[in-house]
């Protein structure tokens, strides 16, 4: 999962601090926040909002999401589901939980659904009552990504920007389904606008990022396209630096020299991406070494 969507997963399911999310996400709440000192006033109890309808069973599937169990968390969803039929949360729940699953065409509706409902809430209960209101748009973007419907992708990664400018991941989703229409002018924009969106530590050359390689990568594919292969090559190496177990980057820097000539430097390359996948435990064929 990206590191973006796994920051999100942990807010929303209230595992971190809000605070530390650089964008923007909103918290489901803050259990580990210190409890102020007793009000004199009688009425202070009261005047704490309610938590939204099934917080504690929407919790509990977040966490399980959060900690890559999907699979466990869809019943827990779908009995949210039972007892709230109609709060948009619930339907968010089980759609990520679907989408985790890779359930993306199942998980599509109940998006829809979360979206549509969210948006006839009173906006000034709305984060109350859907404290993850804001970025259901960027989990339907990706799951419509992934069922083909590349113009409902792009969509709705737009509202989730309008929304939330610094969402790199949406910026980054707009770049990839742009690359898939060969609008390149439009996905180099968004790409930069995906690495702008990155902390500052990690936006430094030097730095370890899986989210700056992934957009360095996809500026070497533009690259490629346009034929410029040694600046292809010079791009998915600067990725690389960033996230080396990107085994796919690997495989194109191969490609890249063997259309240069240079079979010395792809056959390298064939090695490196033989020893990401063996440290992503992605292999293909069986560990290096093995025998028939």
């Amino acid at each position: 999962m990206r590191a973006w969507l796994t920051t999100l997963l942990a807010v929303i399911a209230g595992c971190s601090d809000p605070a530390d999310d650089r964008g923007g996400v909103p918290a489901a709440g803050t259990p580990n926040q210190v409890a102020p000192e007793p009000s004199s006033s009688a009425d202070s109890v009261t005047d704490q909002p309610l938590p939204p309808p099934g917080d504690d069973r929407a919790r509990v599937a977040l966490q399980l999401i959060a900690r890559n169990h999907p699979e466990q968390a869809e019943p827990v969803a779908r009995a949210l589901r039972s007892a709230y039929p109609d709060q948009p949360r619930a339907a968010f729940v089980l759609a990520l939980s679907l989408h985790k699953q890779k359930r993306y065409g199942d998980a599509v509706p109940y998006f829809e659904e979360a979206l549509a409902g969210a948006n006839a809430i009173d906006s000034a209960q709305r984060a109350q009552q859907f404290p993850e209101h804001v970025h259901v748009a960027h989990f339907l973007g990706w799951a419509r990504y992934y069922t083909g419907d590349l113009d409902g992708a792009r969509g709705a990664f737009a509202s989730h920007v309008a929304a939330v400018p610094t969402a790199g991941d949406s910026w980054y989703g707009i770049a990839v389904v742009e690359i898939d229409e060969d609008q390149i002018d439009a996905a180099a924009a968004a790409l930069e606008r995906a690495l702008a969106c990155l902390p500052d530590a990690e936006r430094a050359e030097d730095s370890r990022s899986r989210d700056r390689g992934k957009v360095l990568a996809r500026q070497g594919d533009l690259a490629l396209r346009a034929d410029r292969t040694q600046d292809a090559v010079d791009l998915y190496r600067r990725a690389l630096r960033a996230w080396p177990d990107h085994y796919e980057v690997w495989a194109k820097v191969a490609r890249c020299y063997d259309r240069l000539g240079d079979t010395t430097a792809a056959d390298r390359a064939r090695v490196e991406e033989l020893n990401a996948r063996e440290r992503v435990g992605r292999i293909l064929d069986g560990p290096k070494g093995s025998t028939p």
